[in-house]
Formats: C-alpha cells, structure tokens, sequence
C-alpha cells in the first residue's frame, strides 16, 4: 500500500500540467459565446482515483489470533484503508438535469508483515460495476453540483500467507452506493472533479480455492478448497467493499 501513497499528487500534478497552458484561452473563448463544456444531449468519459475506508473485521481478527501466536512475533498491522480506481462512462440527457452513468472499478488493500517463518502477508483485490442515475440540480459553464445512487455487483478475490500456511478464496454480491460530487471545468470539455461516497457492498461467503484444510491461516478452522473459509468460531469470514470513498475525478466530455 506504501506504493500509492503518491498517487493523489501525481494525478494532481499531472492534471495541472494539461490545463493551465489552455486556461486563458478558454476562459476568452467562453466570452466570445464558445462552445459550453455541458451542452445538452452530451457523452463524457473518464477515470478516477479513490481512498476507500472498507473495514475487514474478519480477517483483522485474523491477523490479531497470528500476532498472538507464542514465539512468531508477527508484525503485520490491521487492513486499513483501501485503494479503487475506475472508469466513467455517462450520458447527459438533453434536459441537462440527469445523466446515467456505467463505472466499473478494481478495489485493492492489503496489510504485510513478518514473523519468525516467514512472511505474514493479506491481499484483498476486486471488481465492481455499477449503474448510476445521476441528478444535477446546479450547473453552469465552470460547475456541475451532482447527486447519484445506484446498484451494482462486486467480486473480491483475497491470499492469506502465514509462513508456510496459505490460503486463497473468493467470494461476491450485489450492493447499493450513494453519493455527491462536484466537477470543474476549467476548459471546455476538460473536468477535474472531487466525489465523496458511500457504498454497501458486504461479501459474507468467502469460497477457498486453494488451502490446506490440516494447517489453515491462524485465526481460522476451515480453508479446504470448495468450501467456506471459517474463523475460529466456525463461522464464514466475511470480506467488504463497503465504506465512505473519497474520489478525485478526471472526465473529457465529447
């Protein structure tokens, strides 16, 4: 997770880079009446960078049942935050008050650490997809002011390695995001946006694909491929992409 940790700037930088040499002859295009960044009827697409507080009690509980092996002294910290980057595909009705939007994203957190066997490492990665009705209830030529919801589909692949005991699985399920958000159009056609987020997305049924039903990840019973992954208590892990998201956004309308 170290490796993201300079993604928000660069994105910022980057955009910088494309829109200040254009900033003044667009502003005096949109004096001489040129051409709006939201015309009516319009398609846009885009992508975006997101932090993403998904909260994995299951498999913290994991790593706390390993740290708390006598003599491994493992040093892996809790899953925390987590990263998602996605793209956008909208249309904008010619009402210029609702747009629909398909976003697919890739979702990744992980937590990593070492013990006196060897590496103590926890991966989560998945896909989402989700349809968004958008409203725009404040809009001019530099501003939209945007509300949206939807409901979509999620698959969250996830590795546990505690030296030499190992376990993949996988499980998936259908939820519901809510948000608001604002663009700024700085440049016809060329918007930097920023989103906050919530999403509800809970994967209660994690399938193991590959394990050792003789010697699990500590914390579990159960990691036999085909079947549920299984804490301590003998109940399913569950895994989430739920959590508030904050997002900065780069969209090129057409």
């Amino acid at each position: 997770m170290k490796a993201y940790r300079f993604v928000f700037p660069l994105f910022i930088f980057i955009f910088s880079l494309l829109a200040l040499p254009d900033l003044v002859e667009a502003a005096m295009a949109r004096k001489r009446g040129g051409k709006s960044a939201f015309a009516g009827g319009s398609m846009s697409i885009g992508f975006g960078i997101a932090l993403h507080t998904a909260e994995q009690n299951g498999l913290n509980n994991m790593i706390r049942s390993a740290k708390a092996q006598p003599g491994l002294n493992v040093t892996t910290s809790d899953l925390s935050s987590g990263y998602e980057f996605s793209g956008q595909f909208t249309f904008r009705f010619s009402n210029n008050l609702v747009a629909i939007q398909l976003r697919p994203s890739y979702f990744t957190q992980s937590a990593s650490g070492r013990g006196t066997d060897g590496s103590y490492d926890y991966d989560l990665t998945g896909l989402t997809l989700f349809p968004l009705v958008r409203l725009v209830p404040l809009s001019n030529d530099i501003i939209d002011f945007y509300l949206q919801a939807g409901i979509g589909y999620g698959k969250l692949d996830g590795s546990i390695t505690n030296g030499s005991r190992n376990a993949k699985f996988s499980g998936s399920g259908f939820g519901m995001q809510v948000g608001l958000g604002a663009d700024f159009c700085l440049i016809p056609d060329h918007c930097f946006g920023v989103e906050g987020n919530y999403r509800y997305l809970p994967v209660s049924r994690n399938i193991v694909s590959s394990g050792t039903s003789a010697t699990p990840p500590y914390g579990a019973t159960q990691a036999t491929s085909d079947r549920e992954l299984e804490d301590a208590s003998g109940n399913d892990v569950g895994t989430s992409m739920s959590g508030i998201s904050g997002v900065l956004n780069y969209t090129f309308m057409f």
